[in-house]
């Protein structure tokens, strides 16, 4: 029988008049890895400020039992840059240097990594380091609150194999419902203040509620019939002495149906997101030539070349600081460039968004006012409104002041200050931040519907797989087309990066090679791309083989008949295979030439 880490009774929880947490109750034991999901202000992150100590419940108690050791990641805190990342971890936890050594190296961080000050590793490294030094303390049960805010999508990769390792107990709550699938077994879900339980995966819940609501209203359904049915007799015949009795017997049983009928909570709107959408011109939206981005005499990223045609809907990945920010911020206007040129369509009307817009917001505002402020001077009440629906600010919610509003909240009211105006190009810098999965899901389908231009960073799968078009990465400081879609990309990452643990955990890699980690992994990523010509080569060999081996069966069964069509098609199969087997052998001595660089 599992032992109970952490139980919670009756816990209440309000800000003013809005009640977030009601009598709250729940009990989490070893090994259960929980997703906590629910809307956007549902109480998630109070929970587990109230967990973790950061908050007093107004009522009810939280308790950790005697064998619970809790770990939680310091996300905010600030690294040292006096001591290596090495000593900062011995200094954390008594642990021996090869224990240290191998926990790291499966987060990533390699003897390059260690022998450097944290403070001075981009943030992706240094969320690792916070992830190390959090599970150097052995803790049983991890609280995780929105954890893939802070970490690009290689951390989040290493971090969710980690939790779906991990023998311990956890409770997370996240907006990527890719990665609360791949790492949760449990569910829990906040609405209305109250918590539900549910032991599966966060879809194998939402198919079940969605199963339940589908009942509840076919039984609603049939009661309302039964209940019809029933008051007809009594309108008819209640003031009929030889029936009343027999009527009033009838508006019993009414009574007692109408107590069966299932409370359905329609009060929670399901998010439906529209963005006006541009009038669409084909062409080419922004076109660069030998970018160079950075700050000042800081160079971040060079060489940048490549071309985004008008409504694409293209995603820029990469580790956290190698500039994917910095070369949104360019290419927005917002800083300057270093070096080079960037030329966007004469008629491109550009809307950004980061997290800093919501430097926007001020603390006399409410919903409607922000809305109002940030409008176009020609833009309707209505189209306000309509916008305010979108992102689930509806009625009373429009006269809410900001400053109660939650993180989710606030992110979704300035994402809604942006998409007010019709702009032909969205340039969007980790939209999905504290948004609730539904309201992630729906503004990739906006977005994926919307005809304008659309580059965004993000690191939420679920998000980014159903809306982009076309992937580039930043890596070694440039610009490249990843050749594939972004499933490809994060396979592909996936498999560079277990290689690369391997190598670290069994000392395979030379410490005399003069390659670093950065570009062992540029070098993987172009092996991996010439394979998968290959492999598009081979499929396109077999399609025209078999086209090749028909014309020729057909000559073969007619040898009078005069086909110049099927002979002109023939000569055109032939040349065909001949370039592409040259094509095939191109990508393997491309490849062979890459080990040899891997070897050397």
């Amino acid at each position: 029988m599992p032992h109970p880490l952490v139980e919670g009774r009756k816990l209440r929880k309000a800000y003013g008049l809005q009640v977030v947490l009601d009598d709250l109750s729940f009990l989490v034991s070893e090994k259960q890895k929980i997703a906590l999901i629910g809307r956007n202000g549902a109480g998630k992150s109070t929970l587990i400020k109230i967990l973790t100590g950061a908050e007093q419940a107004d009522g009810g108690e939280s308790q950790f039992y005697p064998l619970a050791r809790v770990g939680i990641v310091e996300q905010h805190a600030v690294l040292p840059e006096d001591v290596t990342t090495l000593e900062f971890l011995e200094q954390k936890e008594d642990k021996p240097e090869w224990e240290i050594r191998k926990l790291a190296a499966t987060f990533g961080l390699h003897a390059d990594h260690l022998a450097k000050p944290p403070a001075h590793l981009s943030g992706g490294y240094q969320m690792r380091i916070k992830l190390v030094a959090m599970l150097l303390t052995d803790p049983n049960f991890l609280i995780l609150d929105e954890p893939v805010n802070y970490l690009d999508l290689q951390t989040l990769i290493l971090l969710e194999r980690f939790l779906q390792n991990y023998r311990g107990a956890f409770l997370l709550a996240a907006h990527d419902r890719t990665f609360l699938q791949n790492t949760c077994t449990h569910t829990f879900e906040i609405e209305r203040g109250k918590l539900t339980s549910y032991k599966g995966s966060v879809q194998e819940y939402l198919e079940f509620k969605q199963e339940q609501l589908d009942f509840e209203i076919r039984h609603n359904k049939k009661l309302s019939k039964q209940i019809a049915h029933q008051q007809k007799f009594v309108d008819r015949f209640r003031f009929k002495a030889s029936l009343a009795s027999r009527a009033q017997s009838k508006v019993k049983h009414i009574a007692k149906l109408r107590t069966k009928v299932a409370a359905i909570n329609t009060a929670l709107a399901t998010t439906k997101i529209t963005i006006p959408s541009p009038h669409f011109v084909a062409g080419t939206a922004l076109h660069t030539d030998d970018l160079k981005i950075g700050y000042g005499d800081f160079e971040v990223a060079s060489k940048i070349d490549f071309e985004i045609v008008r409504g694409e809907k293209v995603v820029i990945a990469g580790e956290n600081g190698r500039g994917k920010s910095t070369l949104l911020k360019t290419i927005a206007g917002r800083i300057p460039s270093l070096g080079g040129t960037f030329k966007w369509w004469h008629r491109a009307n550009i809307g950004y968004y980061d997290q800093k817009t919501e430097a926007t917001l001020k603390s006399t505002d409410t919903v409607l006012k922000y809305l109002t402020r940030m409008a176009p001077i020609d833009a309707s009440s209505e189209r306000l409104l309509m916008m305010a629906g979108n992102f689930l600010f509806r009625n009373d919610d429009l006269d809410k002041s900001v400053s109660v509003l939650s993180g989710g909240e606030r992110a979704r009211l300035c994402l809604a200050g942006v998409l007010l105006h019709e702009h032909n190009v969205l340039l969007l810098d980790e939209p999905t931040n504290h948004l609730d999965v539904e309201t992630t899901e729906a503004l990739a389908l906006a977005l994926k519907e919307y005809k304008g231009t659309v580059i965004v960073i993000s690191h939420a799968r679920t998000f980014i797989n159903t809306l982009v078009d076309k992937v580039f990465e930043i890596r070694s400081g440039s610009l490249r087309r990843h050749m594939g879609s972004y499933v490809d990309y994060v396979d592909d990452l996936v498999e560079l990066m277990e290689a690369s643990v391997v190598e670290q955990l069994d000392g395979t890699q030379s410490t005399s090679s003069s390659l670093s980690t950065d570009q062992r992994s540029e070098i993987h990523t172009r092996v991996k791309e010439h394979q998968r010509s290959q492999q598009r080569i081979d499929k396109q060999v077999t399609k025209l083989d078999k086209e090749k081996s028909e014309i020729l069966a057909y000559f073969f069964e007619n040898p009078t008949d005069y086909a110049p069509a099927k002979a002109t098609r023939l000569a055109e199969l032939n040349t065909l295979l001949d370039d592409l087997e040259k094509d095939w052998l191109n990508d393997q001595e491309g490849i062979d030439q890459l080990r040899d660089e891997l070897d050397g």
